[in-house]
């Protein structure tokens, strides 16, 4: 958790007040405990490139075996929300350095109760290993996501399969 508050001060340049340390300590805690029974993952990621103030954005990724041709279609299916989700979604190509070529779904709807809520999500497979690889992601504040989104991307760039 120190970590993660060095790595935040050193993003963001300057030494975070002690009201935002107890602010994300805070919500670290919080995080970890929800997170650690609620959601299937192979790693999760705390963003550090959001605001001190902000919550951390919190990125998941997902390994599958992977049984079924690789496909574009194949592919979509991992990113693309159900069709008859309500909300939008815009799906384009995606190419990571140690990945290749992969799909991003930027996908925005509306909570239950009248909020908005923004995801982004990568996919690639990786033919070789027979893996499908998801990297996903949601916000709700979609304008902060926005503001993030070249750091964001540059983050998914960066992921490799070991």
């Amino acid at each position: 958790m120190d970590l993660q508050l060095k790595a935040s001060a050193l993003v963001h340049r300057r030494q975070l007040t002690w009201r935002e340390k107890q602010r994300s300590k805070k919500f670290l805690e919080s995080s970890a405990a929800m997170l650690r029974d609620r959601v299937e993952a192979d790693q999760a990621f705390l963003f550090g490139p959001m605001p001190p103030q902000a919550s951390p954005l919190v990125l998941f990724t997902k390994q599958f075996a992977c049984d079924e041709e690789h496909s574009p279609l194949h592919l979509s299916m991992l990113v693309e929300p159900d069709p008859a989700a309500d909300g939008h979604a815009d799906t384009a190509p995606f190419v990571s350095l140690h990945l290749g070529e992969g799909l991003r779904c930027v996908r925005s709807w509306t909570r239950p109760d009248g909020g908005p809520i923004t995801s982004v999500a990568y996919a690639w497979n990786d033919a070789a290993r027979d893996i499908d690889l998801v990297l996903k992601g949601h916000y709700d504040n979609p304008d902060l996501l926005e503001a993030s989104f070249d750091a964001i991307e540059d983050f998914a760039k960066s992921i490799w399969i070991a």
